[in-house]
């Protein structure tokens, strides 16, 4: 059997066998689901994924593999993978929680917890699904500088884009998402995908005279279009397709057999032809600019103004003061290491700036013991950053420790002896 220099995925079906190769991302989904459709056609129950020859691995291209292997599973195949043989990418594919997910009887999940990154992680009701966005959100104000605009677009997004997937895509799995912060490139990059109808079918009700899945995705991204205004506005993927296009970013949407890739140059329908993907995915990306105002990514065409509810509002403030509250004990980070301190820091420094007339009380009830080092990355440097009169107008440390108020008033003091020593 002879197979084109670019192939990067075939069916074998000597040995039942899916072998992928080279990088996989979104471009992988036609070729996976192609090479999926002549094992199902063979008739037989055991199928090996053969991943030890790809080199590199993106969620938009793991997603969709996880999600169509879970049908399988539906339909009695017994599935064993083979993860790559490439060092860091295996370890990639066990850290993510991909290897799990591909086959869990194979691969223990991993309780890792990343600094940069929110693992693969499968919802399949509204609690899991908030779960999800709040612990990508804290992975988000922890990692990299973010203005508040794009605090509210982004949780905005990762919101409606997940909530479609419980209201319409009557995925019997639910959906798996998996999200990362590139800070060196400031830019953020989500994945979420399901095993469920797809758009086509979906939008059928409401537009019966659809036929393709490519005229579907067209008319989703649309605003204000939905199946069924019972089930919402339909301003969910129109509103997380400007947010990601504004800030100069891009939005992937892969569903049946076609595919849309929307920057703010260009939109591409790419229609997968031969392939068939059973469910939806989307990818997008956000840089980080200061230029992005979220309430021109949501006017819909209304003319109004509209600015969500976001993490900052709803976890951070204080009910009953103009404050701004960060309970360190809650904080998953650990209190040993500069690593941590700085994950904190910026944390603060995120809240400070999304709320700039308003102070911020550091909880440190319940936190028994800090290292010197995290009291110095975490306190001592803001304290430097903000300058003296800011930070003693704008952070309130309490409820500490006899132990913790020493080595924060330590740490400040010695930056601040540092400070004047280097004048």
């Amino acid at each position: 059997m002879s197979f084109k220099h670019f192939r990067t995925t075939y069916y074998r079906d000597r040995d039942s066998t899916i072998q992928l190769s080279g990088k996989l991302n979104a471009f992988n989904i036609k070729d996976f689901c192609t090479a999926l459709e002549r094992f199902y056609s063979s008739g037989k129950s055991n199928l090996t994924i053969d991943l030890e020859r790809v080199e590199r691995a993106y969620p938009s291209g793991v997603l969709p593999i996880i999600t169509s292997l879970d049908l399988a599973r539906d339909k009695g195949v017994k599935i064993y993978v083979k993860l790559p043989n490439n060092d860091n990418t295996r370890k990639l594919f066990r850290s993510v929680n991909w290897a799990h997910f591909l086959s869990p009887e194979q691969f223990e999940k991993s309780e890792s917890i990343h600094d940069r990154h929110l693992v693969t992680r499968r919802f399949e009701n509204a609690e899991q699904q908030k779960a999800v966005v709040d612990d990508f959100m804290d992975v988000v104000l922890r990692s990299m500088a973010i203005p508040r605009d794009i605090i509210s677009g982004l949780e905005w997004s990762i919101n409606e884009i997940t909530d479609n997937v419980l209201n319409h895509s009557e995925s019997k799995h639910g959906g798996i998402v998996q999200a990362s912060t590139y800070p060196k490139d400031q830019t953020i990059a989500f994945a979420v995908a399901d095993s469920g109808r797809g758009i086509l079918k979906s939008m059928q009700e409401g537009f019966p005279t659809l036929r393709t899945d490519i005229q579907a995705i067209g008319e989703a991204i649309k605003a204000g279009v939905t199946r069924n205004p019972k089930f919402g506005q339909g301003n969910g993927l129109a509103g997380s397709l400007k947010v990601t296009t504004l800030t100069g970013g891009s939005f992937d949407i892969t569903s049946g057999a076609g595919r849309f890739v929307v920057t703010n140059e260009q939109t591409l329908r790419k229609p997968l032809f031969n392939g068939h993907y059973q469910g939806t995915v989307v990818c997008g990306q956000i840089k980080i600019t200061n230029d992005f105002k979220v309430s021109d990514a949501l006017d819909f065409g209304t003319g109004i103004k509209y600015i969500p509810v976001d993490i900052v509002e709803m976890q951070y403030e204080m009910e009953d003061k103009d404050c701004l509250i960060l309970k360190m004990k809650e904080e998953t980070t650990g209190f040993g290491t500069r690593k941590s301190g700085l994950q904190i820091r910026t944390k603060l420094k995120n809240l400070l700036d999304a709320q700039p007339t308003y102070p911020l009380v550091a909880d440190w009830e319940g936190v028994p013991v800090i290292s010197s080092s995290f009291a110095d990355e975490v306190m001592g440097k803001l304290f430097i950053e903000l300058g003296a009169l800011t930070f003693t107008s704008r952070i309130r440390n309490v409820g500490m420790e006899q132990l913790i108020h020493g080595l924060l008033d330590k740490a400040i003091g010695q930056r601040l002896t540092q400070e004047k020593d280097d004048e």
